[in-house]
C-alpha cells in the first residue's frame, strides 16, 4: 500500500449517530448520496432507499482526515426489520475500496450492537457477498431470494 494511502487510513475517524436527529446536514447529505451512488446508480437498481427505517436506526460513519465520508452502515434495532438487530446499507465509497474498510465498518457495527447486550445480529446480504460476511462470523440461515431483482440471503451472527 502506498504511504499516502496508509496515512489516509490512519487518520480516519468514526462517528455514531444514535438518532436521526443528531445528523449534521452535510453528513446526512453525504450518506444519502453514497447510498444512491452505490445501491441505485452503480448497481443499476431502482428501489426505495428511503424506506422509513433511517429515523429508527443508529448510523455509523467512517470519515477520512478531510471529513469526507469513506464508509457507512446503519443499525436497525430489534423488532423493526427483523426480530434481531440488523446491519444494513453497508457501503464503502469507490475511492476507498480495496483497503479493508468494509470489514472495519462491519466490525464497528458488530461492536456497537454487542455493547447493547444483544444476542445476535441478522443481515439481509447480497448473495455474492456471502463469503465476505462468513469471514466476519455470520452464518447463512436462508436460501437465496430476490430483493429488487438482486439475489439476497439472510445471515446471523451469534454474539
Amino acid at each position: 500500500m502506498y504511504e499516502s494511502q496508509l496515512k489516509k487510513l490512519s487518520a480516519m475517524t468514526w462517528t455514531l449517530y444514535n438518532s436521526f436527529d443528531e445528523f449534521t446536514p452535510r453528513n446526512l447529505y453525504d450518506v444519502l448520496k453514497l447510498r444512491q451512488d452505490i445501491f441505485i446508480i452503480e448497481q443499476n437498481c431502482i428501489y426505495d432507499d428511503m424506506d422509513g427505517l433511517d429515523a429508527k436506526s443508529r448510523h455509523v460513519l467512517l470519515l477520512d482526515a478531510g471529513n469526507i465520508l469513506a464508509g457507512y452502515l446503519r443499525i436497525v434495532p430489534p423488532d423493526i426489520k427483523f426480530e434481531e438487530y440488523s446491519l444494513g446499507r453497508i457501503a464503502v465509497k469507490k475511492d476507498y475500496r480495496g483497503q479493508g474498510l468494509g470489514r472495519k465498518i462491519v466490525q464497528k457495527g458488530i461492536d456497537t450492537v454487542r455493547s447493547s447486550e444483544a444476542r445476535s445480529i441478522r443481515i439481509e446480504a447480497q448473495a455474492h457477498l456471502e463469503d465476505f460476511y462468513k469471514e466476519t462470523g455470520f452464518i447463512t440461515v436462508s436460501g437465496i431470494y430476490s430483493v429488487d431483482d438482486i439475489p439476497h440471503l439472510q445471515m446471523i451472527l451469534t454474539l
